[in-house]
C-alpha cells in the first residue's frame, strides 16, 4: 500500500502533493448531524434531520523541513482559502474522494529537529 496523495487544482492545473510519510490517527469515519430537536411538554421528541456531514481526521507526525513542508504549506494555503480537492488513501489506486479543509487554522508543530507536525480535518464535499 502507498502512502496518500492529494491532488487539487489552484487554477493553473492539477498539483499532486505526495505524502513523504504516512499519515497516523486516520479515522474510520467520523460524522456530525445537523438536527432541529422539538421536545414536548409530554416529553415527545421531534428531531429533523438537516443533513450529515462527513469528515475525515488525521494527524501528520512526521513533515520534514525543506520541500517537503514548502510542498505542504503551499497545500494548506490554498485549501485554508476553501479551495476544494481529491484525496487519494493510496496513491497508487485510483479511489478518491472529494473534501474541503474543515480547520480554519494550521499550526507547523515543532516534533524535534527538522520534523514538523500537525492535526487535519476534511469536510467531505457533497455534490
Amino acid at each position: 500500500m502507498a502512502n496518500p496523495q492529494i491532488v487539487y487544482n489552484p487554477g493553473t492545473g492539477n498539483v499532486t502533493l505526495a505524502f513523504k510519510y504516512p499519515p497516523h490517527a486516520v479515522t474510520a469515519f467520523s460524522m456530525d448531524a445537523v438536527v432541529h430537536d422539538n421536545i414536548s411538554s409530554a416529553g415527545v421528541r421531534e428531531r429533523v434531520l438537516e443533513r450529515i456531514d462527513n469528515f475525515l481526521e488525521l494527524e501528520m507526525p512526521y513533515v520534514a523541513i525543506g520541500a517537503d513542508l514548502t510542498n505542504w504549506q503551499t497545500f494548506l494555503n490554498y485549501a485554508l482559502g476553501g479551495g476544494q480537492f481529491s484525496y487519494y488513501p493510496d496513491a497508487s489506486q485510483s479511489a478518491f474522494t472529494n473534501y474541503w479543509l474543515d480547520d480554519a487554522k494550521q499550526t507547523a508543530a515543532y516534533k524535534h529537529p527538522g520534523i514538523y507536525s500537525w492535526k487535519l480535518r476534511f469536510r467531505q464535499v457533497v455534490t
